[in-house]
């Protein structure tokens, strides 16, 4: 088990943006973000990884009292984890569990291995 205290990710809605030709292309919200995760996962997570299929937990704490959907979060962070190398591959998240809590860290991540199934 991998637990991580990250910045708040940005809404899946805030990932992208495009120009008026229609080129796409990462925010600069989601690029900062992006930035100062991985760094804290190098700094938290120790060489450690998990290979395989993999439990996501999520832990946020309400920045503000705008209304939020606990699920725009879920991309960024499995991106970030990717990214990172701490798992293989997002598609290999076989289960996300994702809660608002009423204090904390703003963000907090549980990567649990799921061990493979005999067929």
């Amino acid at each position: 088990m991998i637990e991580l205290s990250i910045p708040f990710p940005p809404s899946v809605n805030r990932l992208w943006r495009a120009t008026k030709t229609g080129k796409v292309y990462r925010s600069k919200e989601y690029v900062d973000w992006t930035k100062e995760t991985l760094w804290e996962i190098k700094e938290q997570a120790k060489r450690r990884r998990i290979s395989g299929q993999y439990k996501l937990t999520i832990e946020a704490v309400r920045p503000d009292k705008r209304k939020r959907d606990i699920g725009n979060l879920e991309k960024a962070i499995n991106d970030a984890l990717v990214h990172s190398g701490i798992v293989d591959d997002d598609h290999l998240c076989e289960w996300i569990v994702a809660k608002w809590v009423p204090e904390g860290p703003p963000c907090l991540i549980t990567l649990e291995a799921i061990p493979p199934t005999s067929a």
